[in-house]
This record gives C-alpha cells, sequence and structure tokens, in this order.
C-alpha cells in the first residue's frame, strides 16, 4: 500500500546503548548467532508492565521517531504532550518543510515543537481553539490523538472507511468532532478500546501513542482496498552485535511463534527497511571465554577474532567493547558467534 506521501523519516539513532542502524547489504549474518530481545534495547524503563509496547517503542526509537525523557528512560505510563504527538508525527512524516511563520498564538519560537506545529498548523493537520491557541503542554486525550492521526494520514493519501461501525459502549461520551476519527481508525485496527469502552477525554500514554503511531506506519490494503493494520506473529526485532534491524520477518517460524533470547542465524539477508532471516536451535549461553595478551581462548580453544569483533552485554542490551571479556569477572556465561572460523561477536550475561 502506498501509505506515505509524506516522506518517512526513518533516519538512525542512538539513544541509550552503542546500538545503531543496519547499512544495507544482501548478507547480514550467515551461520552466526543473533539475539531477539524480550526486552526494549533502548529504554530500561518499558520491560515491565509494557511489553505489548515493545516492538513498537523500539522501532520507533531505531527510527527517531521518539525519544526518551532522559538517558534510556522512556516514561511509557506518562501522558503525552499535544506538542509531544505533533513532534513524532513530524519526524514520522518529515513535515517540518511546511512549516512557516505562521503559528498559534500560544506557541513561542525557539521551542522544540515549534516548528513542527507550524507545519501541522499549516497542513491543516491541527486547529486552534476560539482563540487561536494551540496548548501544546496540555495532555493529549485519545479522542484528539484519533483526530489529528486521522487528519495526518489522509494527507499522505489514505483514505479511510467511512461507514465504520460504531460499537464502543461510552460511544455518547465521544464528542461529535471525534466521532468519525475514532470509529474509522478503529475499523483500521490502529486504536482499541478497554473494556468495549474508549475512554475518548483519558489522557493518552506515552506507551499507548507508541503502538498507534507504529500501526500507522505498518498499515495495508486488505481486499477491499481499506486501510488496515495486521499483526505478524512471524515479525520480530533482531539484534547481531551492535547493530539493530527492526521488523525482521522470520521465513521458517510456525504460525503464532514467538521468539526470545539468542538463536543461531543460518542466514539474515535484506535491505532498507526489508529484512529477512532463517533462525535455528536456540544457542546456549555456556561458554568459557579467556582474553590473555592478545589470544582469545573458548573452552580452552585458541580462536581467530575479527577487527570489528563486538563484546555485548544481553541485559541491558549495550556494546562492552570492541575486544573480548574473560568470563568469570563481570560476567559468568558467553557465547560466541562464528562466522567462517572467525568469531566476529560474543554475547554475554550474568
Amino acid at each position: 500500500m502506498k501509505k506515505k506521501l509524506i516522506a518517512t523519516a526513518l533516519t538512525a539513532t542512538v539513544i541509550c546503548s552503542a546500538l545503531v542502524n543496519a547499512s544495507a547489504t544482501d548478507v547480514i549474518e550467515q551461520d552466526g548467532l543473533v539475539y531477539a530481545p524480550d526486552h526494549s534495547v533502548f529504554f530500561i524503563d518499558v520491560n515491565k508492565g509494557y511489553t505489548w509496547a515493545l516492538q513498537s517503542i523500539d522501532y520507533l526509537a531505531n527510527s527517531g521517531i521518539i525519544n526518551g525523557k532522559e538517558h534510556c528512560v522512556y516514561d511509557p505510563g506518562s501522558d503525552l504532550t499535544r506538542a509531544d504527538f505533533i513532534t513524532m508525527l513530524s519526524r514520522a512524516y518529515n513535515m517540518n518543510n511546511y512549516a512557516s511563520d505562521d503559528n498559534f498564538a500560544d506557541v513561542e519560537d525557539g521551542k522544540y515543537y515549534t516548528t513542527a506545529v507550524s507545519a501541522a498548523k499549516n497542513l491543516g493537520i491541527v486547529i486552534g481553539d476560539s482563540d487561536g491557541n494551540f496548548h501544546p503542554e496540555d495532555p493529549l486525550s485519545r479522542q484528539d490523538a484519533a483526530v489529528i492521526l486521522k487528519r495526518t494520514l489522509e494527507r499522505t493519501g489514505i483514505n479511510f472507511n467511512t461507514k465504520a461501525l460504531k460499537s464502543y459502549k461510552d460511544a455518547s461520551s465521544i464528542s461529535s468532532y471525534a466521532s468519525d476519527a475514532v470509529y474509522e481508525l478503529t475499523h483500521a485496527k490502529i486504536v482499541y478500546g478497554t473494556d468495549g469502552n474508549f475512554n475518548p477525554i483519558d489522557p493518552i500514554t506515552r506507551a499507548e501513542i507508541a503502538s498507534l503511531l507504529y500501526r500507522s506506519l505498518m498499515l495495508e490494503e486488505n481486499g477491499l482496498g481499506e486501510p488496515v493494520y495486521v499483526e505478524k506473529s512471524n515479525v520480530t526485532n533482531l539484534c547481531v552485535g551492535d547493530a539493530f534491524y527492526a521488523n525482521v520477518k522470520i521465513t521458517n517460524a510456525n504460525e503464532g511463534q514467538k521468539f526470545a533470547g539468542l538463536y543461531n542465524c543460518s542466514k539474515l539477508y535484506g535491505q532498507g527497511e526489508e529484512f529477512y532471516a532463517e533462525l535455528g536451535e536456540a544457542a546456549p549461553m555456556n561458554q568459557q571465554i579467556s582474553f590473555e595478551s592478545g589470544i582469545l581462548y573458548v573452552n580452552g580453544e585458541v580462536m581467530t577474532v575479527a577487527e570489528d569483533m563486538t563484546s555485548i552485554c544481553l541485559d541491558p542490551y549495550s556494546l562492552l567493547s570492541n575486544e573480548p571479556i574473560s568470563t568469570g569477572t563481570d560476567y559468568s556465561k558467553a557465547a560466541v558467534s562464528i562466522q567462517d572460523g572467525i568469531v566476529t561477536a560474543i554475547y554475554y550475561a550474568n
């Protein structure tokens, strides 16, 4: 589906660990190890209670669309401000070129969101109140998130089903200006309610907005030509050394199969935004590493080390160094990734 007429911004960012966006190549890893994280590799505070948002948050963090509030901290449960949502949308859909000197009365010059809000105003994505104010630092309500997101997607050429079924138990609480957006995005499986309610005036959280924005970037056409988000069970994020690959399609996955931990990788390949992998069995963390006088021993055997070898801690996922680290010191467990007889990465855990 041609879903982004406003070009999507997908530039790499380094937020917490040494992770970098992988460059486009044909074969990235073959017969080595890859890591499928069951926790965020960018933020330390989204791993308990927010597993439903991990894929979305890490994808958007890697793309530079979302940032943390501070180093390694995303603050997923806090309310999202109206300005922050516009800033995220501007990064995702590269809207800043539409900015001008025209802005809302309460949006000051020089703020981190000034340019993004001006662009959204000029595109008709956001509309001020009767006094010409946008209230940028107020919490964003769930219904306003739906309205703003729908307008943004429509500017990219997406047309939603205007006859979407109205089914929330609290439908009477949804403002008339937001009703169509709520139900059209619900039909497209971008937004959901809780226990049959949409809770339209509740503030939306930073974790919830990441899920909404992720789904909006993954829309496909269904058999009726309508945009819809379809969750894929064979898609996961993968790490190879200090490189991060988002939304990798596991070609040999069984229906509903989930991946977490280290795996033997027959092949990881792709370029751009399309990556594919064939994974083997889970890899045990049972190797003893000794690095003495520039020589690497794995279970007592001398090994050749690649010039760009990386030592990686699995939790939190981060680059330790570009040389081996002996087990038995800070880390008790390790697994070695070997390609063509050369050690390319060593993964460590406590």
